[in-house]
């Protein structure tokens, strides 16, 4: 038997809804939770995915330079820079210009020289480290200038960050110059391009 007194019915919208807040709302909060949660999952797997396809072109590049390309930018950019061979290179370099080779020294890092150094390279924690050297050479215009055309065609970098030119009898020059190389220090990027060989 159907009941049809009007507080019967009342009670009945009242049970009905007690039912959708207590049971049906949580579970359409619920469904609405594992929806936001599918489509965070949806993108952020497209994220992973966009990051591997990018790590795939990569190692598709890394694993096209040649053997010769390597040691050229192990030449280049070098995990350690021998300073006691740079100041080497700028004695011979300095012999091939034709200017007198006065003096050559090798500052430590620069990072590691801030102390001696009265105006300091700034250095990040990330990127190559920069080793200063200071190189003193006398002769005249043309040579010195034949100086830097070979410091600029060495096979490593040799950046100009300082010169002070000096007028010295019979129309030599004295040249104090200050030059800056790089270690890139990147264990994971020297380890994977040796990993290649």
């Amino acid at each position: 038997m159907i009941p049809q007194g009007l507080f019967t019915q009342i009670g009945m919208v009242i049970v009905s809804v007690a039912i959708i807040i207590t049971y049906i709302q949580p579970i359409f909060e619920d469904i609405k939770v594992v929806q936001a949660d599918t489509e965070t999952y949806i993108s952020k797997l497209g994220e992973v995915s966009n990051v591997n396809n990018k790590l795939k072109s990569l190692t598709v590049q890394l694993n096209s330079i040649s053997t010769d390309d390597r040691t050229r930018l192990r030449d280049y950019m070098p995990d350690e820079v021998d300073t006691i061979a740079v100041v080497r290179d700028l004695q011979i370099i300095s012999e091939e210009a034709g200017v007198i080779y006065i003096n050559g020294l090798s500052q430590d890092s620069v990072a590691n020289n801030s102390r001696r150094s009265s105006n300091p390279l700034p250095q990040s924690d990330e990127g190559p480290t920069p080793y200063s050297f200071q190189l003193v050479v006398e002769g005249t215009y043309t040579q010195i200038k034949d100086l830097f055309k070979l410091i600029e065609h060495n096979n490593y970098p040799l950046e100009l960050h300082g010169m002070n030119i000096t007028q010295l009898d019979g129309g030599f020059l004295s040249a104090d110059i200050t030059l800056v190389t790089y270690a890139y220090n990147d264990d994971s990027l020297i380890s994977a391009i040796d990993n290649q060989e």
